[in-house]
């Protein structure tokens, strides 16, 4: 080459990387931009989308009602990964690593088992309990497909530690909306949020752990079984109070701790 062609080329070469530079802002930002709108949109169907469906018309008791509705959320939100984002459905349906996914239920186990021998059992019948532990691993499936399947999974490209702790603060605020139609104290609700947040992280962790949604569902309906033995005047007096804001502390630190060490060891 001539000194010319050589300068030619340099030239070149410098508006290429001076239209790279233009161009990579500009696409994150419609990457940014593409992450919230689905983000918000997923959101909103999912507070206020599928209220315009009649189940509560069904000739069904309550809990097949719930369990209809959960059970068509979940693969209403399956659906969507498919149509949007294929490979997010890898961690719900393939076990990648059967020793991890052991680990991952050891956790599980460590952390429910004194929940559970403290669960109120007297007074209520066998198929109770079982209704009760079905009716809880429902919720599990629903919110843990929505919120660590899709919420996650539209986040994911921005790196495990952002997506982690954006989806846990997302699936935290739902949780605001308990104050508003949930018939639950601002600060009752206040202290759920965090500790749902910090709920939110520990199940990230499993998930990305034990490569599997598995765990952290049977984690989240485990955690919240013993609150479906309660009675009815127990739980308004529960969610209508204050909030243990020592008891919602330790949570949060236990919580974040394990996710973090999880998340590390995922890797």
């Amino acid at each position: 080459l001539s000194v010319g062609e050589v300068s030619v080329v340099g030239m070149e070469t410098q508006v290429a990387d001076v239209q790279n530079v233009e161009v990579r802002p500009q696409s994150r930002v419609k990457s940014i931009g593409q992450s919230l709108f689905l983000v918000l949109s997923a959101t909103v169907i999912s507070i206020w989308g599928f209220n315009w469906i009649p189940f509560a018309k069904l000739p069904f008791t309550h809990f097949w009602i719930v369990i209809t509705i959960r059970s068509f959320e979940v693969a209403f939100w399956v659906a969507v990964m498919w149509a949007l984002k294929p490979r997010m459905l890898k961690r719900l349906f393939v076990i990648r690593d059967p020793m991890r996914l052991l680990g991952g239920f050891g956790v599980v186990a460590f952390l429910t088992i004194p929940q559970l021998l403290r669960a109120t059992y007297h007074g209520h019948s066998f198929p109770q309990v079982i209704e009760g532990l079905v009716f809880a691993l429902f919720i599990g499936i629903d919110e843990e497909i929505f919120s660590r399947g899709l919420i996650y999974g539209f986040l994911d490209k921005y790196g495990v530690k952002i997506a982690a702790i954006v989806s846990s603060v997302h699936f935290g605020m739902l949780h605001l909306g308990n104050a508003v139609w949930g018939g639950q104290s601002f600060a009752y609700t206040s202290g759920q949020v965090l500790d749902a947040a910090a709920f939110g992280y520990l199940c990230c962790g499993l998930m990305l752990y034990s490569r599997s949604i598995l765990v952290p569902i049977v984690l989240h309906g485990l955690v919240d079984f013993p609150m479906q033995l309660v009675t009815a005047a127990q739980y308004t007096t529960q969610v209508t109070g204050g909030f243990d804001w020592l008891s919602t502390l330790f949570d949060l630190i236990i919580y974040t701790v394990i996710g973090w060490r999880l998340i590390c060891a995922s890797r």
